[in-house]
C-alpha cells in the first residue's frame, strides 16, 4: 500500500493520527511525519505496520472496511475473504444465458459462474445515477461525440459468458461492442453505487474483474459518506483519486467534463 492509499484508507476509515499510531504500535510522531509527507522514505517496518493496520483484520472489522478495495492478481486471492453473501448467490456453473432468460423484473449477474439477484436500488441510488448520466449524456450531445452512455439495467460481457455484469451506469467510446444484447468487451468507463448488499463486489470481485478486462475508468460511489473513488486504469499502471460530493470530479475518458454532484443531490 503507497502512502497515498493509507491516506485515502486513513481518511474513509475515519482513523486520527493517534487511533493510527496506537493500533500499529509506532510512535504518534513517526506516524505524523508518515501522513503529512515530511518523511518521504518511510522504513519498511513502518509502511508494513501501517498496512496492516490499514488493510488487515483491524480495519476490515470497521464498519465501512470495504471502501477500499484489495487489488488481487490472478495467482493470488483476494486480501480480504469475502465471507458474506452479496445479493443471492447460488452455487452452480451459470452462463450469460440464464441471466438473459430470467423472468421480467428480475435482474441478475454472472461472476465466474455464480448468479447474484440483485435488489431493486432506492431512490437515492437512483438519483446519483440518474442525475450523472444526464450530465455524462448532455456532455457527450453538446460537443457532439460519439461516445454512448447507458444506465443499469445494460448488459456488459466481459471475456466471456461467464461473466455477465450490469453496472450502474457505462460510458463506451467504441460503438462496434454495443449490439441489441449490450457491450461485448470492456466499457471505457464504469460507474457503480455502492448498497449494503453490493459493497464487497463493486469494491473487490467488480473491481478486478472490470480492471483486468481492460475499462480505463472506474468510479465507486459512496452515497452514505457522499464520497467518490476514481480509479484510472491505462496502460499497466493505475491512479487512485478520492473526492466528495462537493468536488468538480474531472472525468478521464471526457478530459473537458467536469461533475458535481452536490448540485443536485
Amino acid at each position: 500500500m503507497t502512502i497515498e492509499e493509507m491516506k485515502i484508507r486513513k481518511r474513509i476509515l475515519g482513523y486520527t493520527n493517534e487511533t493510527l499510531a496506537k493500533e500499529a504500535g509506532l510512535p504518534l510522531s513517526t506516524v505524523q511525519k508518515v501522513m503529512a509527507g515530511v518523511t518521504r522514505q518511510p522504513r519498511q517496518r513502518t509502511i508494513e505496520a501501517l498496512s496492516r493496520v490499514l488493510a488487515g483484520a483491524d480495519a476490515y472489522a470497521h464498519e465501512e472496511r470495504d471502501m477500499y478495495p484489495r487489488i488481487s492478481s490472478p495467482e493470488e486471492g483476494s486480501f480480504f475473504r469475502d465471507s458474506s453473501p452479496v445479493y443471492m448467490a447460488e452455487k452452480k456453473a451459470y452462463t450469460a444465458a440464464d441471466a438473459e432468460t430470467l423472468p421480467d423484473g428480475i435482474l441478475a449477474e454472472i461472476i465466474d459462474g455464480e448468479i447474484y439477484y440483485m435488489p431493486c436500488p432506492t431512490t437515492t441510488h437512483q438519483n446519483i445515477i440518474g442525475e450523472l448520466y444526464l450530465t455524462i449524456t448532455n456532455f457527450i450531445r453538446s460537443h457532439q461525440g460519439s461516445y454512448k452512455a447507458y444506465l443499469s439495467p445494460f448488459a456488459v460481457y466481459l471475456r466471456n459468458d461467464m461473466d455477465y455484469l450490469v453496472p450502474d451506469l457505462t460510458v463506451i467510446c467504441n460503438r462496434d461492442k454495443i449490439d441489441d444484447r449490450g457491450c461485448h468487451g470492456a466499457p471505457d468507463w464504469v460507474v457503480e453505487v455502492v448498497s449494503p448488499s453490493s459493497r464487497k463486489r463493486d469494491t473487490m470481485t467488480k473491481f478486478n474483474k472490470y480492471r483486468d478486462a481492460g475499462v480505463r475508468e472506474y468510479w465507486i460511489i459512496y452515497p452514505k459518506k457522499r464520497m467518490v473513488i476514481v480509479y484510472i486504469f491505462e496502460e499497466g499502471s493505475e491512479d487512485t483519486r478520492l473526492y466528495t460530493f462537493e468536488d468538480r470530479i474531472p472525468s478521464h475518458i471526457c478530459p473537458d467534463l467536469k461533475i458535481w454532484l452536490a448540485e443536485n443531490l
